[in-house]
């Protein structure tokens, strides 16, 4: 009997062991299973963390360096304002005056005339260089026709040797000597006139028109 009860005891005893073996057991697999999910649960939160990361550095744009663009016009232009700088000058887009002075050439003499500023001296001016045959008349004067330029006639009681003018519109006119009693428009005047009635002589001659 005693025996019986010491065996139930023991029985009891190892339920009571092996019961707590498995809780043990239990509890020992519950605290793997947490330490697994830790582990885990670190993992993909460092994986995300350096997705994040990368995707950052990848979307993040560069700041743009804007570059002034240079046309080939510009190119050509810019030593062009240098060399200019350098030389101290700058672009003169003021048209220059256009000289009023000629050169009258009759065989080997040549005389300076200074034309009138007016629409037919510049007229005339344009059309040089000019050469005319001239022919004689009343010993004071050489003329030619077929040179149409812009008149503006006026009376002249006195005309003197030197004198450059227009005849009706279209005739060359220098006179040599005095004269006078006639509408002309002037064209203008021979700054010198020694030795020029010698040059021109007493009968037709050539003589030639052109900037000086």
């Amino acid at each position: 009997m005693q025996h019986r009860s010491a065996k139930q005891k023991d029985g009891k005893i190892c339920e009571i062991g092996i019961k707590s073996a498995n809780i043990s057991t239990k509890k020992l697999d519950i605290s793997t299973y947490l330490c697994n999910m830790k582990q885990n649960v670190f993992l993909t939160l460092l994986a995300l963390a350096v997705a994040i990361g990368i995707l950052s550095s990848s979307c993040t744009p560069e700041p743009l360096v804007e570059t002034p663009e240079t046309t080939e016009q510009e190119q050509e232009q810019e030593p062009k304002n240098e060399e200019n700088e350098e030389n101290g000058n700058e672009d003169d887009t003021t048209p220059q005056e256009q000289s009023m002075t000629i050169t009258i050439t009759v065989g080997s003499q040549v005389f300076k005339a200074d034309i009138e500023d007016t629409e037919t001296g510049k007229a005339f001016i344009a059309k040089l260089p000019l050469t005319l045959d001239m022919s004689e008349l009343n010993q004071n004067e050489k003329y030619c026709y077929g040179v149409s330029l812009p008149r503006d006639d006026k009376y002249y009681d006195s005309i003197a040797a030197g004198d450059l003018m227009l005849y009706s519109g279209n005739c060359i006119v220098l006179f040599y000597d005095r004269a006078g009693g006639y509408s002309y428009t002037r064209i203008g005047t021979l700054t010198g006139t020694e030795g020029l009635k010698e040059a021109l002589g007493t009968g037709s001659v050539r003589v030639s028109f052109a900037k000086e």
